[in-house]
């Protein structure tokens, strides 16, 4: 092998190891996003808030405020109370620089939800930055 293809292949390996990394880390979104829908489809606020950031920016129809974690399972934990989950699915997922986002639907006995779900890596896992269910009219 010439030492231009060398250099050609070191190039290519180089370059396909840097981006190699993201889609492995979209997965992992993937896959955090699913243990996310199975935790809001069952209105268990414990398991949701274990992907809670320190803060979490809430937002629940005209409420909305940045909460320790513990307050912030306390709100979602109210959430579920008042407005138990009838179904939930995602619908969309996306990215966006390092930030992570699933769209979707909530419905309630007592009405529907368009919901979104903000994630951005931390360290070795994801962790849920922002939440929003906006009752829809």
């Amino acid at each position: 092998m010439s030492s231009h293809m060398r250099i050609i292949l070191l190039i290519l390996l180089s370059g396909l190891l840097a981006g190699g990394n993201a889609p492995a880390q979209a997965q992992q979104a993937d896959e955090v996003f699913a243990r996310i829908e199975r935790a809001i489809l069952a209105g268990d606020a414990g398991t949701l808030a274990s992907f809670f950031g320190s803060q979490v920016e809430v937002t629940i129809t005209d409420r909305e405020d940045i909460y320790s974690k513990d307050q912030a399972t306390f709100v979602v934990k109210e959430f579920f109370q008042n407005y138990p989950v009838r179904s939930f699915k995602i619908l969309h997922k996306g990215s966006s620089s390092n930030t992570y986002y699933a769209v979707g639907e909530y419905y309630s006995t007592r009405g529907k939800f368009d919901t979104n779900v903000f994630i951005k890596r931390s360290g070795n896992t994801y962790v849920i930055e922002q939440i929003r269910f906006e009752l829809e009219n």
